[in-house]
């Protein structure tokens, strides 16, 4: 994965390979991640989930699941339609910038690879 000279992961082609690859092989991937300004966040992601019962809020159990820590969590569609800042920022509850903006970065490039 890319990493800053402090040992956190940041935005960048190799990171979004390897969270993808790792996701489709059916391994949860977390990391220790910055948007190289002011925010650290740890994000777990997971991909064919196994699903059980009736799920709310849209979810039909085949998305991309993405948990901040302490934070929130949602499940993307993973239909390579771009996510816009405002969606990703309502669904795991976080705001601020530059944060909102390399997040959506983040989770547009692995669904792309997916």
């Amino acid at each position: 994965m890319n990493i800053d000279s402090y040992g956190e992961v940041i935005n960048g082609e190799n990171t979004y390979k390897e969270i993808a690859n790792n996701l489709r092989i059916g391994k949860s991937v977390i990391i220790g991640w910055t948007d190289e300004k002011y925010t650290h966040l740890d994000l777990l992601f997971n991909y064919h989930t196994l699903k059980e019962g009736t799920l709310q809020r849209g979810l039909r159990g085949n998305e991309l699941y993405i948990s901040i820590i302490s934070m929130g969590a949602f499940g993307f569609n993973t239909n390579n339609n771009d996510k816009a800042e405002g969606y990703i920022s309502e669904k795991l509850n976080i705001h601020g910038e530059p944060t909102v903006t390399k997040l959506t970065e983040l989770i547009n490039n692995i669904i792309k690879r997916l």
